[in-house]
């Protein structure tokens, strides 16, 4: 079913069609999300069907450690976002500028671009390596040279290259160039807008906030290392308007002064007092040498900076002069590490054909994962080889209970209690790890949803609980009635059923639905409790299996005779109970 879901998205969206088979990791799935109109899922036989680009990259890292030279090829980054189609859902600045691109791998690394340095570049210049190819040195067998050549250097030339691989040659210094990545998400930072279009956009001075939200006011640049440069103005409306030589001061310069700390996740905004906006990503102000050209400018051609402002953000090397920011009046750096969380994810109530897109872009960032042995099987492609901290389904109530049938109610619910408590403690240390953890839900986490039990030791603001479908929803759609034709419609458990009778006359005396979650076991004891309210002909629906194509079933019957309709089903677990006038 999982394979049937990924080809019908691509036969979708671009009409064309990639199957899933398996590979060498466990059909490891590399996945586009965030702002795009049709998040992508592909493995690596996907990525091989694209046009690859032959990219040679010598790997050292800023700390001066030597990590191989190697050719890789792969599709560019920017065909695979072409092919998703980035977009804004509803942003108040329209423009695409301003957009992040984070990349992820399966050790829980991630690394930040802008958009603007994977489009205004050459697409060859960041790719996705799917093939590497070690380039040895010629002279490595040479015995006159065998003390020359570093026995380390020999390792790293050898070693298993993870892929895929994210390569951005363009970099000197190769520290975004992470290997096994698993997720490339596209994310608009939704930044409020001060000013307003077609307002004057002078601004005397510029403000710089450090991503711990400390500022300092520029009125003047003069003080700082001086740089000038040319630089084509190339835009996607007027096309070129010009050849200029700048004057002013490299933002990477500008941010050391100001104390700004080096972090691959960091990204710095450039806003003008109209809210137009532009992204620059630390990597490719710090690891590029390119980077060194992107300058804050005051002078134009020899002259201070008038119509446009006092500063001007220029970026000599895009091939699009539309990042270009006029009148700069603040240069924002915003860190985009991620914070441990735990996603507690609907993966629906049943096949995997009823999974949200929302839940599978959630999957893809997750370090670690709590699932029952059936999802970890039908979402190999995602989990992979990462860790599974446990399986819920061992701490369901009725599974607690059942080899321990002689112990109080009491007793039994002190045993799940501390059953749980253990548990749980493997998702706190792998948060405290800094790992994210996705806790994997049938159905509707929010109703009666084994992970409910998390909220008692994790903190609110640490959960995140992705929405999905639920067996109510899909029972619904099979019954093909409408249980709120009255007005109203309860879901309820047996436990608590039982417990307010008068909440059950009132139901029945309104004749609204009454929804019951797992009560088929309970039937024999439900039906007589119910009747005491409830005439013996009222209608009544059994939905079993609802979202298992070849299992679901109805039974459609009456408070009086369903007993007997229901001793013919083997089913006495998944399954909803419907009862009143409504399903006439």
């Amino acid at each position: 079913m999982f394979k049937k879901i990924i080809s019908i998205v691509f036969l979708i969206a671009v009409g064309c069609f990639f199957t899933v088979q398996a590979w060498a990791d466990a059909q490891s799935v590399i996945s586009i999300t965030g702002e795009v109109k049709q998040p992508l899922y592909m493995n690596m036989e996907d990525l091989k069907k694209f046009d690859s680009a032959c990219v040679r990259l010598n790997e050292v890292s800023k700390d001066k450690s030597f990590h191989g030279v190697f050719y890789f090829h792969g599709p560019s980054l920017q065909a695979l976002l072409d092919l998703a189609g980035v977009r804004k859902e509803a942003s108040a600045f329209s423009k695409l500028v301003d957009l992040a691109i984070v990349v992820r791998n399966k050790k829980g690394e991630q690394v930040v671009l802008s958009w603007g340095e994977v489009f205004y570049r050459n697409p060859g210049d960041i790719i996705v390596g799917i093939e590497a190819t070690p380039i040895m040195p010629k002279k490595l067998g040479d015995p006159a040279f065998a003390q020359e050549i570093a026995p380390n250097m020999v390792d790293q030339l050898k070693r298993n290259v993870g892929l895929p691989t994210l390569v951005v040659a363009n970099d000197f210094y190769t520290d975004r160039c992470i290997e096994e990545i698993t997720n490339i998400e596209v994310v608009d930072l939704h930044l409020p807008i001060q000013g307003k279009k077609g307002e004057s956009i002078f601004s005397p001075k510029v403000t710089v906030i450090s991503g711990k939200g400390k500022s300092s006011e520029l009125k003047k640049i003069s003080s700082y290392p001086q740089t000038a440069l040319f630089a084509k103005q190339v835009g996607e409306g007027k096309g070129f308007h010009g050849f200029n030589k700048y004057k002013g001061v490299s933002l990477s310069v500008l941010l050391e002064k100001a104390g700004i700390k080096p972090d691959l996740n960091s990204v710095i905004i450039a806003s003008a007092p109209d809210g137009y906006r532009s992204l620059v990503s630390y990597g490719e102000l710090f690891l590029s040498r390119a980077g060194a050209e992107i300058m804050l400018a005051d002078t134009v051609d020899n002259q201070p900076l008038k119509k446009t402002g006092k500063f001007m953000l220029v970026l000599p090397n895009d091939l699009s002069a539309d990042r270009t920011v006029k009148s700069v009046d603040k240069i924002e750096v915003i860190t985009l590490k991620k914070e441990p969380r735990v996603y507690i994810i609907s993966i629906g109530c049943s096949e995997t054909k009823l999974i949200t897109l929302e839940a599978l872009s959630c999957l893809s960032k997750a370090d670690a994962f709590v699932c029952s042995d059936e999802l970890k099987n039908s979402l190999a492609g995602y989990i992979g080889d990462k860790p599974v901290l446990f399986n819920p389904i061992h701490s369901l109530e009725q599974i607690i209970h059942k080899p321990n049938p002689n112990l109080t109610q009491e007793e039994k619910e002190k045993l799940l209690k501390e059953q749980r408590a253990k548990e749980v403690q493997k998702v706190i240390a792998a948060l405290n790890e800094g790992k994210t953890v996705a806790y994997l839900e049938y159905g509707d986490p929010g109703v009666f949803g084994s992970g409910r039990f998390l909220k008692d030791y994790i903190s609110e603001d640490q959960i995140e609980i992705v929405p999905g479908i639920s067996a109510f929803n899909v029972s619904n759609a099979l019954l093909k009635r409408d249980p709120t034709c009255n007005g109203s419609l309860v879901i309820t458990a047996p436990r608590g059923l039982k417990s307010n009778e008068p909440l059950v006359k009132a139901i029945a005396d309104q004749g609204e639905t009454l929804v019951i979650f797992m009560g088929l076991k309970e039937l024999p004891t439900l039906v007589p409790f119910l009747q005491k309210y409830y005439a013996g002909t009222t209608p009544i629906s059994l939905v079993y299996n609802a979202g298992y194509t070849e299992k679901e079933k109805i039974v459609r019957s009456t408070l009086q005779e369903v007993l007997k309709a229901n001793e013919k089903e083997s089913e006495k677990w998944l399954g909803l109970i419907y009862v009143g006038p409504c399903l006439n």
